[in-house]
Order: C-alpha cells, then sequence, then structure tokens
C-alpha cells in the first residue's frame, strides 16, 4: 500500500472515509476484543451525529478527545457502545502507558489518505500525477460522500478523475442533481451564483483551494482563471455579473468605457490580462443567456438576478451611459428598442428602406428578447414591422363578395392579427409608444379602406340573393356542402362553432393546431388546397347566423331553434348539439357525460358551441395580451383529444366574425338593433350601408349596417359584431384530419397555408448584403420565432421545369436515386420536387405527399426517401422543420450539390 508522508497537522475526516477505516481495522483484527475502543489520529472535530453505522450491521459511537484526560475519562466510564471511536490529535507518544493499554492493539491509529481514498475508488493506486497533489488525499478524504467514491473499473486513479469527483461535491453538483460528469464551463460559472457557494469554498483549507483551483483553470481555461482571480479578491460572488458588465465594457472604446475598465481590473487583484478578461466576458454571456431561456422558472430568476446585480455594477461604476450595445444588458435592449421605433417611423415614408429589417433583426437577437415580457415587446415589433410592409404593397379593393372573403382568410386576417397586437401597445417606452401609434393608425386607415370597398360590394350582392353567388360557401350551406357528405360516407364528425370567431383567431389558432392535426380544403374537388372563407348571415348576430348555419336555411332563432331543429333528424337521427350548459360536466369532470358519450361513438355528428371568444367581447378579457390559443378556447383542447381517440373528422368554424374595440365613436340612434347594426328608415349616413333583399334575416329583408370598424351605436365593449365589415362577415372555415388517417374524404386536400409576402419579410442575410448592419454586440443572434418566419425566403425559379429536368438527367441524381433501398416511383419523386419549387421550397408534410401523389400514411417515409436522394454527403438540401410537419427544400444547394447552372431556372 502507497505510503505517504504525514502532515503535522491532523486530518480531518468524513463519516464515509472513517467508517471505512473502523471497518478495514475491524476486519484486519478480529480477535483484537469484543467491545474496542479505537484512536484514530485525525481532528477532534465531528459536526455530524456521534452514532455511526459500519458495513455489516455493526455500529460505532464517534466521541472527538481534544486531551488525555478527555481519552481517559470516556475509557474509565461505563460503557454499552459495540464499537466506541475516539478522535485526538495528541500524538502516541504524548498519551501514555495507560491510556494505550486500554485501547484497540494498543496504539493510536494513523489515517493514510491515498490509503482509503484508493480503496474506497477500488482501485489498487493513485497515478504520478495524483500524487504528487500532496493537498489532495486529504481533500478526497474529507469530501469523501455518504455512500463512498464511486467504483472505478481500472486498477489506477488518475489525477484527472481523482480532482473531477472531488470538485463536483465541492462544487455541490450533487445536491443540484449534477455529477462529475456535468462539470464543465458554464457548471462552474453557474456554481459562483449559489448562495453561499463561494463562501464555503472560502472556507476549506488553503492548500486545497489553491489546488483545486489551479487544476479547474487548467481544464477550463480562462473563464476559470478569471473566476478564481474574482474569487481570491473576495469577488467571487459578483463574477457572472462582472462578467456582463466587462462583455460591454471590453467592448467600446469611449471615454467612460476605458474609465470603468481600469476600476475592473482592480476586483481581478493580479490578473492583468485583456484576451483572458474577454473570454470570461463571452462565457458569461452564453451562460446568463442560457439561464434566461431555462425551462426552470427558479433558474430564469437567477439569471434576471444577475442583470439587477450587473445594472447595479454599472452604475457603480459610472458606465450606465457606454453599455448600449450590449446583447444582453437591459441598458443594450432598450437601445435596440429606440432603434427599432425610429426605423418604424422611417420605413412609413420609405418601406424599401433596408434599415427597418436591420433594426428588428437587431433587437430579436438580444438575448432579453426570447424572455418573458421583453418577447412579447419584440413581437409586438415585429408586427408592426409587418404592417409597415404591408403599406408598402399595394392593394386592390375587393371586386366581389367572394374575392373580399377570400382575401380576408388569406391576407387582411393576417393584417387584423398585427393590428392587434400594435394596438395592445408599449408601457414604458415613448419612442416605440409614438411609432406604434402611427403604424396603427395608417394600417387602420387601409383597412377603413377596404372596409369601405368591401360594403359596396357586399350591398349588391345581399339584393341578387341566395343563388347568384357563383357557388360561394355560405353560412346556411356550410353544412349540405361540408357535413353531409361526410355523413352520407358514415365518417363521424365533430363540428365546433367557437361563436365569433374572426379570421384573425383563426390564424393563431390553425398555427396551433398543426402540430397535432392536418388541415384540409374540404372543398378542393381536385383542385390545390386552400382554408376556406364563409359568408354569414345578414345582419352578422348569433341569432341569425348561427341558427342559419344549424338550420341550412336563412332563419333567426335561439338555442332551442337549433336543438329542434337537430332532434328533428335533418342532420341525422343520432346527430347532437351541445350548447354551454349542456356541454358542461360536474365537479371534476370537464364534459358532461351526454357529450362523452355521443363523443366515443354514440353520434356520427356532434356539434360544440364554444361562446368563449363572443363572451370576450361583452365582457372583455384578463390580461392585456391579444389573440387567442388553444388553451384560451374554453374546452376545445379536451374536446379535440376526444376526436383524436374516436378518430372523428374535425371541422372548426363559427358564425360571424368580430371587431375590436379601438376608441370609436358612439354613433345615438334610435333604432339600433345591436352594436352594430339599425332597422330604421334611411338613408344610410357616413360609415353605415343599407342591406336589403333575401340575404337579409330582418323585418322587410332590410337593415342599414355598419362598415366602419370605428362606429358603434351602443356603449362601449371589448368588441362587436352585427356589421358589414369584412371582419364581422367573414367566417373562417377549418378542418381537421389525424396525420395517420389513409383514407381522406372524397374531394379533400391537404391545405398549404402560407403567410403573405409581406408578414414572411426577407431574410437576414439578403438584408446585410445591401447595407451596413446597426451598431451592436459582437455577436448577433436572431430568435426561433424570429427564424422560422423566415422559412418561405427561399429564392424561386421564375419557372420550375429547366431546373427540375436538369435535376432529374444529373448522373449524380441517377446515382442518388439508384442506391435508395426503397425505390419510390420517379413520376412522384418529380411532382414532389416541382410542387416545392413551385410553394418557394416550402411545403407542410401532408401536402408534399398529396402532389405527389402519396398516401398520407405513408408521407414520412415518402421523405425519408427523398432526402436519401438529395442529400448529397449528408448536406441539408432536404430537411423538416416545425418538429417534421414542414418540408424544405433549399433550391440554391440543389444548384450547388448537383452541379445546375446558376441560370437553371
Amino acid at each position: 500500500m502507497i505510503q505517504a508522508v504525514a502532515s503535522a497537522q491532523a486530518l480531518r475526516i468524513s463519516p464515509a472515509a472513517l467508517a471505512q477505516k473502523v471497518a478495514q481495522q475491524l476486519d484486519r483484527y478480529p480477535t483484537a476484543g469484543s467491545c474496542p475502543v479505537m484512536v484514530i489520529r485525525a481532528e477532534p472535530d465531528w459536526p455530524y451525529e456521534p452514532e455511526l453505522p459500519l458495513p455489516g450491521g455493526r455500529q460505532a459511537t464517534v466521541v472527538p478527545c481534544v486531551s488525555r484526560l478527555a481519552i481517559w475519562d470516556r475509557l474509565v466510564a461505563d460503557r454499552r457502545e459495540e464499537v466506541l471511536v475516539l478522535l485526538t490529535d495528541i500524538p502516541e507518544s504524548d498519551l501514555g502507558h495507560g491510556i494505550r493499554s486500554r485501547i484497540f492493539r494498543q496504539r493510536v491509529i494513523t489515517v493514510e489518505p491515498w490509503d482509503l481514498v484508493v480503496d474506497a475508488f477500488g482501485a489498487q493506486a493513485p497515478d504520478n500525477a495524483l500524487e504528487s497533489e500532496p493537498w489532495a488525499g486529504p481533500a478526497l478524504l474529507d469530501a469523501m460522500p455518504p455512500g463512498g467514491w464511486p467504483r472505478l473499473a481500472t486498477p489506477v486513479l488518475t489525477r484527472d478523475v481523482a480532482l473531477r469527483h472531488l470538485a463536483a461535491v465541492r462544487l455541490g453538483l450533487d445536491r443540484r442533481g449534477g455529477s462529475p460528469d456535468d462539470l464543465d464551463v458554464t457548471t462552474l460559472l453557474r456554481w459562483s451564483v449559489e448562495p453561499g457557494t463561494v463562501e464555503a469554498f472560502g472556507l476549506l483549507r488553503r492548500e486545497e483551494r489553491h489546488g483545486l483551483a489551479r487544476w479547474l483553470v487548467e481544464q477550463f481555461g480562462r473563464p476559470a482563471q478569471a473566476l478564481f482571480a474574482l474569487v481570491a479578491a473576495g469577488r467571487g460572488a459578483d463574477a457572472l455579473p462582472l462578467g456582463l458588465v466587462c462583455d460591454a465594457l471590453w467592448t467600446s472604446d469611449s471615454p467612460e468605457a476605458v474609465r470603468a475598465q481600469g476600476r475592473v481590473d482592480q476586483y481581478f487583484g493580479n490578473l492583468d490580462d485583456d484576451v483572458t478578461v474577454s473570454g470570461f466576458a463571452d462565457a458569461a454571456v452564453q451562460v446568463v443567456g442560457a439561464m434566461l431561456a431555462d425551462r426552470e422558472k427558479s433558474v430564469r430568476r437567477q439569471g434576471h438576478a444577475v442583470l439587477d446585480r450587473a445594472e447595479h455594477l454599472l452604475m457603480m461604476l459610472g458606465a450606465t451611459g457606454s453599455v448600449g450595445h450590449s446583447p444582453i444588458l437591459r441598458a443594450g435592449f432598450t437601445q435596440r428598442l429606440g432603434q427599432a421605433a425610429r426605423a418604424l417611423l422611417t420605413g412609413l415614408e420609405n418601406p424599401a428602406d433596408p434599415a427597418l429589417g436591420r433594426a428588428v433583426d437587431s433587437l430579436a437577437g438580444h438575448q432579453l428578447a426570447e424572455t418573458g415580457v421583453e418577447a412579447e415587446r419584440v413581437r409586438r415589433v415585429q408586427m408592426a414591422e409587418r404592417l409597415v410592409r404591408w403599406l408598402g404593397t399595394p392593394v386592390e379593393p375587393p371586386a366581389s363578395v367572394a374575392d373580399g372573403v377570400g382575401r380576408q382568410i388569406a391576407e387582411w386576417g393576417w393584417v387584423d392579427r398585427a393590428l392587434n397586437q400594435v394596438w395592445a401597445g408599449e408601457d414604458t417606452h415613448p419612442e416605440l409608444q409614438q411609432a406604434f401609434r402611427e403604424v396603427h393608425e395608417r394600417a387602420q386607415q387601409r383597412r377603413r379602406d377596404l372596409d369601405r370597398a368591401f360594403a359596396s360590394r357586399l350591398q349588391a350582392w345581399a339584393t341578387a340573393g341566395p343563388g347568384n353567388d357563383g357557388g360561394l360557401l355560405t353560412v346556411e350551406n356550410l353544412l349540405p356542402r361540408v357535413i353531409e357528405p361526410l355523413l352520407r360516407a358514415r365518417r363521424p364528425v365533430l363540428l365546433v362553432v367557437l361563436d365569433g370567431m374572426s379570421a384573425a383567431v383563426a390564424v393563431d389558432l390553425a398555427d396551433e393546431l398543426s402540430q397535432h392535426w392536418v388541415e384540409y380544403d374540404p372543398l378542393a374537388a381536385g383542385e390545390v388546397g386552400k382554408r376556406r372563407g364563409v359568408v354569414a348571415a345578414l345582419p352578422t348576430l348569433t341569432n341569425v347566423s348561427r341558427t342559419s348555419l344549424f338550420a341550412g336555411a336563412l332563419r333567426a332563432g335561439t338555442q332551442a331553434t337549433e336543438r329542434q331543429i337537430f332532434a328533428g333528424g335533418r342532420w341525422g337521427d343520432d346527430a347532437r348539439i351541445f350548447h354551454k350548459g349542456s356541454a358542461r360536466g360536474g365537479a371534476g369532470e370537464v364534459f358532461a357525460g351526454d357529450l362523452a358519450d355521443a363523443m366515443a361513438g354514440g353520434s356520427r355528428l356532434v356539434a360544440v358551441v364554444i361562446n368563449t371568444v363572443d363572451d370576450a367581447l361583452a365582457h372583455g378579457r384578463e390580461g392585456d395580451e391579444p389573440g387567442w390559443q388553444l388553451g384560451d378556447l374554453g374546452s376545445l383542447r379536451s374536446l379535440l383529444d376526444l376526436a383524436r381517440s374516436s378518430g372523428r373528422a374535425v371541422v372548426i368554424t363559427s358564425d360571424h366574425g368580430h371587431i375590436l374595440e379601438r376608441g370609436g365613436e358612439h354613433v345615438r340612434v334610435s333604432d339600433a338593433g345591436s352594436a352594430r347594426h339599425r332597422t330604421g328608415a334611411g338613408p344610410a349616413a357616413p360609415g353605415e350601408v343599407e342591406l336589403t333583399g333575401p340575404r337579409v334575416v330582418a323585418d322587410g329583408n332590410r337593415v342599414i349596417a355598419l362598415w366602419d370598424p370605428l362606429r358603434r351605436y351602443r356603449p362601449s365593449k371589448a368588441g362587436y359584431h352585427g356589421g358589414a365589415s369584412l371582419a364581422e362577415v367573414t367566417i373562417p372555415l377549418l378542418a381537421y384530419l389525424l396525420p395517420n388517417v389513409t383514407d381522406v374524404p372524397k374531394g379533400w386536400a391537404p391545405v398549404s397555408v402560407s403567410p403573405p409576402e409581406w408578414w414572411q419579410g426577407t431574410t437576414v442575410s439578403s438584408r446585410e448584403a445591401v447595407a451596413t448592419p446597426v451598431p451592436a454586440a459582437k455577436s448577433r443572434r436572431r430568435s426561433p420565432s424570429a427564424a422560422a418566419e423566415t422559412l418561405f425566403d427561399v429564392p424561386v425559379p421564375a419557372a420550375a421545369d429547366d431546373l427540375v429536368t436538369m435535376l432529374l438527367d444529373s448522373e449524380l441524381f441517377r446515382t442518388q436515386y439508384g442506391l435508395t433501398p426503397r425505390r419510390i416511383d420517379l413520376g412522384k419523386v418529380e411532382s414532389a420536387i416541382r410542387a416545392l419549387v413551385d410553394a418557394k421550397g416550402v411545403l407542410p408534410v401532408a401536402v408534399l405527399a398529396q402532389r405527389a401523389g402519396e398516401l398520407p400514411v405513408r408521407a414520412g417515409g415518402f421523405v425519408t426517401t427523398l432526402q436519401r436522394i438529395l442529400n448529397v454527403d449528408n448536406y441539408p438540401v432536404l430537411s423538416q422543420i416545425d418538429d417534421g410537419r414542414t418540408v424544405r427544400l433549399d433550391i440554391e444547394l440543389v444548384r450547388t450539390q448537383f452541379g445546375l447552372p446558376k441560370g437553371a431556372r
């Protein structure tokens, strides 16, 4: 066994190490007595329980003894301990024969650290590098965890293995659920801000502190060197905040920053190395950025505490004016908000100016842009940028009701979504408040102009009446045209009527539903699938439009009328309808038992009315955040789960849309039928349109309705319906099947819904190619949400024929195609590539399969085979994004990888 030179100072020993030593002695000398008193040379300090369990079920009692008298008292006292262990730092020669004659083996047991440490690791010897660290043996002995050190499979205990385990214990990784393998720069810097950890490190013996710090610096370089320089200077607990401060100061050459650098240098003691400080600063930014984005709330809270402390240190250093370029400090975020606000105002006058895109990219690249409230602020700036781009795009007024409803679904609903976000506004930044106000006013005025034009088309169309709509989908023919064919095919259906859902709400909802469902166009009939709009009945009220929906004919009624229609067998003898009251279950239940039974298979058509959106118009909503998510819409999430388990097709629609209160004018009239229509004599006043004809369900088939979204007839509420604006008249239609459905209903086709071009914007690279970037920090990131919004920016050839033909004729393509283990029809491959090129490189998986003539259930395998053909040397020519829901073809990379000329179209 290795023998080490005994330290003149007695060792500190842990319970695990002491138990190991006592058991080792008892096993080696089993005849030394039945109730031995063992004296062990160690620090006479035992801050643990006196009872020490030993291997084999035995138990020892540990007593520290600081003097010979204390030892003698324990020897002569009556005792019942199975094994008595006395800890003392008194040399054996000072104890005397009387004491030695009464103790185990008549001698003081000396602890040789390496004997116990090596044995605890299950090794035979330490390597030379470990043995050359005289501090490490006592440290490993003292730090031995209760279960002992982990047993190794190698006979030699190496320096790095032993010290990694020691560092893990001393840094408290086990208390945070970590292990020695988790030890890295991030863990080390995170350790410095854990409460009490730096102080605990300072309580270690000097030799161990210096030795452990030296080893950590060897392992992790400059960040660790700077960290332990701060620890040595008494600034270790401020390491991460100071790292953020250094990142800001060392990237600025302002006189204020240079003076502050000199003050910060004092914190590092003798460390005079800008390269080390810069490396430490980079690591601190990465670590705190990860903390701010962590899923654990406590970690995020800790990250924000680091930011608070950094801001306080900057105030103490007098350098708050020099750190506006920081990619993580709040001062940097605030400065970028100001840049974005000014760029928005400039963009209103010159939408082609690339400065707006760069300013928004810079804001989105800040570390705070993805956290909490700041993420919402960035989202609103991005929405304002989109509105500026839309304002710079030519827009023709609707040519007909069909044209207006279609464009409300495809484009103007996205405008309304952005308007809602920008209206929500900014709470603290005056420049941004002004910019939001200007953008909103201009975009809102343009929307009003479109509503005015639509109202005139609606007036003429309403007069013409049913039969003259050119096949337009209306609320009263929705069930006959969409639901009845499913029932005839014996397909079970869940029909959800989200009362009051507008096109803007549908955009939010459909985006979230696409994570688990595939959207279809139920009226494609062999054409390319698209999301469709439905025209509401007039006036756009629940008692008119929803009753007309369920009746399949224009009429007014109540919930009782709707229940009577379903009970009458119009939609099948087993059709069931559930309104808000009848759908609710009792305590502990989401649904009433009747609804659950109907969904489980008792009814082919189950219709459920959800009033969440419509109720919010009357009573408002909790919170200030606009938009609707699945979790906001009552029991819809649970209903979809039931539909999934019962294999139902899902159709989500509404009875009318709505507008929101935006500081509009209260027009006082005596004949108001609702907040948005009246029934008295004409003529129509400004903001109104007179609607007459068979589509108007009112006395005399006539009403006067407001098209102007900034006017109302009744006192203020959160929102309104009943009028003639695009947002009120247009009803979204969303139809869904599960991804694994093989028997797609006849006439249904997957929907490829892309945001409008002005919504998508341009890529960061194209913006930077035409102008100098906004001054910012050393690295600029783009948030995941912002990155996702540029997925559709692949350059598109004017015509795909030449490019695809040249690709299929290339020798490399033929070779790749011949190597595929699961050969697929070449025609399907060609159709898929052409569809992707036509769609600017991006299509949902289900749509791609449909365009290629592949069954939906085989879509995943089809895409995998395409990747094997196209992804030469694993380059991502064809990739899956959005958690595998969407396929992206990089057309430029196609040209590069397959040697096609750049001019190929």
